[in-house]
This record gives C-alpha cells, structure tokens and sequence, in this order.
C-alpha cells in the first residue's frame, strides 16, 4: 500500500464485516502488519509500504528456490534513470547485473536485471513470499515493492500403511514433478526397497502422493524407517531444485481393517478321534491367533498357549454328549483384532465320521455368490462298513435356527454348495447345514451361522452439476432413484418397478469455501430443507 492512511476490511464466517482505517505510517517502515480481533479471535495481515509513483514489477525469474543464485528480470518505473539503486529481497542485498532504459507503458523505464539471494525461513512451508524492495542508494526512504517466490523443495509429511496394511503411501506437502509408475530403485536403494517385499510396485497416485504396494517377503511394520532417496524429486514446476534424502518412519493408519477369520474343523467326534481346528480367512502376513475354549479347562489349557493357525485336542479330553465351545481371534500386524470366531465340537458314542464345513471368507454380500464345501474322515472308532459311500445334504433357512427342508431357502447335495447371487438377503442371518450319513447308516451334521451384510444406499441424483443464479427461484434436486441395492436393482430402481422402503433422505448445502449455507435474512441461520426425496430451493 502507498504510505498514506488506507481501510481495511474484515470479515468472518459469520458474515460479520468490520472497517477500520489504519493511520498514515512513514515511507521507508518497510512491512506493517494490522491485526483485528473479537471475542478472543484474530485475523493479521502484512503491508508493504512504498512511495507513491514508484513501481517495480518481475517479470522473469519470480520463482526461485531457496538456494537462490538464480537471475531474476525487473522492470522499474518513477525512479529517476539515472538513479543508483540499490535491491533487497527479505532484507538480502540482490546484487544488480545489468541496466538499461527500455520503453514503457507511461514513458522510459529501467530493466534490471538482479541474482536473488538465497533465502532462510522461519519456518517450512511449500513456498514463501518474499517481498522485494528497491531503493535510492541516496535515500532508502523512497521505495518500491514487489513480491517474489521462494520454493521449497517437497517434504514428506506422513507415511502410512492403508487399511489393509498391502500399500504404503508417502504423502507430500506439495505437489511433485512425480507422475506415472515409475521404479521403485528411483527412490529407494534395493537393500532399503526390500522392506516392501522382493516386487513392490511404485505409482503416483497423484502428484503429492507416492503409493508403494507391497509384495510377497515384506517386512515393514509401524515404526519401520526406510532411507528415500530425493534427487529426483522436486517442486511440480521444478523451481525448488531436488531434495537430498530423507527417512520414511512408517505409521499405522488411522482406521485399521479387522481380519476376517472363520474356524474350520468338525462338530462332531468320537473318543478315539482328533479335533483339528484350523483358521481362515483374511488375515495377512505376520498375524498371530488367540484360542480360548470357555466351557472345558483341559481343552482351554491346551490350546490357550498356541498362537499359529491351527491346533488340534484328542476326543478322549471331552465328555460324551457335551459339547463344547472352541473360540479363535486373529491379530494382524498392524494391530487390528478379528471378531471372535466360534465352533462347537461334541464327542458321540457311536462314532460318526468327522465332518467339517468350510466357506468363502466373510463379508457375505447379497450381489455375491457363496460357496460352502464339507469334507467326511471316517472316525477310527468306526464299525465295519462304514467306509461305503458316503453322502451329503445340504439345508439353507433363513434365521439363526435350523429349518425343515421344506421350509428351506434352498438344498443341495454333494460335498460342496453353490449359492447364487440375489438368493439370500441383505442384512438376514442364514443357518447352513450339511448332513452326512455313512455306509453304516450313521449320521452326524456340521452347520454354521452367517449374516449376509447389508449393501450400502445407492444415492442417484439427477441432472448432475449445474450453474444456477442467485435468484433462481424454482431449483429442482431429484433423489427419488436412489434405491436400496437388498430390496432392488439397478435396474428395477431406474424402470421404477422396484420401490425401496424405508429410505429417509437428509440435505445439506456448503459453500466451495467449506462453510455452510446461510439464510439471507434474519438470523442468518443454516439453511435447512426439507427430508423429501425431490427438493425445490428458491436460491435468491
């Protein structure tokens, strides 16, 4: 601003406007700053303050990276021509290289040309502007002004596995020059790269973000450092030079993705057999396993002390006709703890064959096919004959309890079940069972309880983006094809022969700033509309 008295305006997201004049402040005071406050809150802003008529301006070289020693192109106006004058950029000399008269707009002006300086920070950030300063070496009063950028060279910010804890993304605090799915060794020295796996694939998955996929033989953890190499990597426009190393500390991230676990192993033994229980599912590399048994002490202080996927206990441990409860969590090295997963094994007197029942790994999705396979070990108390053929059959029902067959979802026979998409219902629990009869005419089941989870709502808003005026008054938003996925399809949903049930619909509208919108008169309250699934706002 000229050296003269000036208004300023403030406003916050409130609304709440305030003008205040500053008093006239002497040439030469360099930068000022003005500061308002209210109920204990703050808004500051810098001035640079000049001489009126004088003016300076860049016109090549503005953009410069801390190290500076770069040339910088200025075209200076009101100074007399032949003026010695003397640049500083953040009160560093900028030695002056060349000067010449060049025409300008309002009459002969000076072109000079200055090496910046380097320059220090207070603090890091991206880019800093910096102002710079002309003068008179006759008079330091008489001064103009014009601001220059100082680029940082990018700095890693966070590294953080995903949820899953498969990638790591190193997320910078700017834009990078980095782009596409460049090799990893461009980053990191092999012995370092290996901490992701023997093949992890490297991608920007945008310019401020690097995306490291791990693979087979990974070692990293939370709180693994990597060595990163930076002499490639610079500001998008390539004005901050590149960088010279820096050290990746690997942390967890913010929302950890639970293994999901399911205990295979029979239901039913005799006493002359084994129960081998084992887990699967999704778990990932590294994770350990805790098992617990809360009704027979014996089997919970056998299998309590192991922590690998599988453990085994004799028939002989268990009580004829008692059964008994075995429970497995699994724990991923990132921390992240599984629902528990139960089953119960019972010993029989006459000893069926052992039975177990395996199925895809949990969630369960009403769009998505399911396949459940059993397998049948004869017991080795088994009579004569019973090694004959062996048959299965299998009961879907809805609910957590068994059902006849003929109130069943669906049947199958064989070893293994497929179950189709859209036969089972979101947000419905299912009991599965599957019985197998020996040779012997000896039966024994083995079930499980699922729960198909619920789709989330598909919102269809009609017309997309679009411009309106303020005083539009009749703005139309549709959302009425928005439709639940476990009551219909897409399909259905658009033909409008489906109808889905249940559905409340909630508006909100933000400014591009952040803020909420705000009613024009009285109170200046939050706009609020009304839960219907078409809307019509009057804008003005």
């Amino acid at each position: 601003v000229e050296s003269a008295s000036v208004s300023v305006s403030y406003s916050d997201t409130f609304s709440t406007e305030v003008v205040a004049t500053v008093p006239a402040v002497a040439s030469g005071a360099g930068v000022s700053q003005v500061v308002v406050s209210s109920g204990g809150s703050s808004a500051a802003a810098s001035f640079q303050l000049v001489t009126p008529g004088l003016s300076v301006s860049c016109t090549s070289g503005c953009v410069t990276s801390l190290s500076g020693n770069t040339a910088a192109t200025l075209i200076v106006g009101g100074f007399p021509l032949d003026a010695a004058l003397s640049i500083t950029v953040g009160g560093s000399a900028a030695p002056i290289t060349t000067t010449q008269t060049v025409a300008g707009g309002a009459g002969l002006v000076t072109s000079v040309s200055v090496t910046l300086p380097a320059y220090a920070p207070a603090s890091p950030a991206p880019e800093h502007k910096v102002w710079l300063t002309v003068t008179t070496i006759t008079d330091a009063s008489v001064t103009a002004a014009a601001e220059l950028t100082y680029r940082e060279v990018p700095r890693v910010v966070s590294t953080k596995f995903d949820t899953a804890g498969m990638a790591v993304t190193a997320a910078f605090d700017q834009d990078t020059n980095g782009q596409g799915s460049p090799n990893c060794l461009s980053y990191f020295l092999l012995t370092d790269l290996r901490a992701f796996g023997t093949s992890p694939h490297c991608v920007w998955a945008s310019p401020a973000a690097l995306t490291i996929t791990l693979s087979s033989g990974a070692t990293a953890v939370p709180g693994t450092q990597v060595p990163f190499i930076m002499d490639t990597v610079s500001s998008l426009d390539t004005l901050s030079g590149v960088g010279t190393g820096a050290t990746l500390t690997v942390l967890a991230p913010d929302i950890k993705q639970s293994p999901s676990i399911l205990i295979q192993g029979p239901n039913g033994i005799g006493a002359c057999d084994s129960a081998d229980l084992s887990v699967e599912g999704a778990v990932g590399r590294g994770a350990t396993y805790s098992w617990s048994c809360f009704d027979n002490s014996a089997v919970h202080a056998l299998v309590s002390s192991q922590t690998g996927s599988a453990v085994s206990f004799p028939g002989s441990m268990l009580s004829l006709g008692v059964p008994v409860t075995l429970s497995a969590t699994a724990t991923s090295f990132l921390g992240a703890v599984s629902a528990p997963s139960t089953l119960q094994v019972t010993t029989k007197s006459v000893p069926p064959p052992v039975v177990s029942m395996g199925m895809d790994p949990e969630p369960y999705k009403k769009s998505h096919g399911i396949t459940a396979f059993a397998s049948a070990k004869l017991s080795a108390c088994a009579p004569p004959g019973a090694e004959s053929q062996i048959v299965f059959t299998w009961v879907v029902s809805e609910g957590s309890q068994p059902k006849p067959a003929g109130e069943a979802v669906m049947t199958a026979s064989g070893s293994s079940m497929y179950i189709p998409p859209d036969t089972l219902k979101g947000g419905v629990k299912y009991h599965l069972r599957c019985m197998v009869v020996d040779g012997a005419g000896t039966a024994v089941s083995v079930q499980r309880v699922i729960r198909v989870s619920s789709a989330p709502l598909v919102v269809s808003l009609l017309g997309g983006d679009r411009l309106a005026f303020r005083g539009s008054t009749g703005v139309t938003f549709d959302a009425s094809q928005s439709y639940d996925p476990d009551q219909c399809s897409e399909s259905a949903a658009k033909d409008g022969i489906c109808a889905s049930t249940g559905i409340t619909f909630d508006w909100e509208c933000a400014l591009s700033s952040g803020g909420q919108c705000r009613s024009k008169s009285g109170s200046r309250a939050v706009a609020s509309f009304a839960a219907l699934s078409v809307l019509s706002v009057d804008l003005s």
